[in-house]
């Protein structure tokens, strides 16, 4: 009986700690419009359930990122109005990627793609954190422990072949930032991109960190892809 008591417990505990982790539904969309060349497809990973505040925040920024008014339980149904609400205004082509990119205890995070062609190819990328005990968007502040002036210059350092419309460091703006496994993605404007991914290996960033978040893991400390 005792035996039967601990598994149950044991059983109940692997339950609870299952719900706080988020619960996800790929889905795809691809539709034309009336005039040739314009159409809109998009590949979502979408969050069903988890930590209910974290999951509202969740489903409101895919809703902004889908330029949605407002969030729809149904991710199905989201994604059908997002493509009408293009087409009916477009003379181009939408491309969009979404998919959740980190995980743990205290926090999950979803990155977004957007891709728009027309005469020109504007990009937009975003990384959202969410905390799951209040469900708020993780920010900037609440990631770096450092100065606008460093944050500009870790950018710098870290931006790649990413080309630049700017010619200093103290030029460069952070919008936004999350966690990825392994990585810290800072996200600002770049050439043709109104978000750009600044990619930073966690582990070597670590000393401009808060330690807030210090479920997080790091990963290796491997070469920069």
């Amino acid at each position: 009986m005792r035996k039967v008591i601990i598994a149950l417990l044991m059983l109940v505990s692997v339950t609870a700690a299952a719900q706080d982790f988020f619960s996800t539904r790929q889905l795809t969309l691809q539709r034309k419009g009336a005039t040739a060349g314009v159409s809109w497809s998009a590949e979502v990973e979408y969050p069903t359930d988890g930590p209910v505040q974290a999951l509202r925040s969740a489903r409101l920024w895919l809703a902004e990122v889908l330029e949605v008014d407002a969030p729809l339980t149904d991710g199905t149904t989201l994604l059908r109005v997002a493509a009408d609400s293009f087409l009916v205004h477009a003379s181009g082509k939408r491309i969009i990627r979404v998919e959740r990119a980190y995980e743990d205890e205290n926090c999950v995070t979803f990155q977004s793609w957007v891709t728009d062609t027309d005469e020109e190819t504007w990009k937009a990328a975003d990384c959202a954190s969410f905390d799951k005990r209040d469900g708020h968007r993780i920010t900037i502040s609440e990631i770096f422990n450092c100065s606008t002036q460093q944050l500009q210059q870790l950018m710098w350092q870290y931006h790649g072949d990413m080309q630049l419309d700017v010619e200093s460091a103290d030029q460069l703006v952070a919008v936004n930032a999350g966690f990825t496994d392994g990585w810290v993605v800072v996200i600002g404007p770049a050439h043709h991109q109104t978000g750009a991914e600044f990619r930073m290996r966690y582990m070597r960033v670590l000393p401009y960190l808060h330690s807030t978040y210090s479920g997080y893991y790091g990963g290796e400390d491997e070469e920069d892809e």
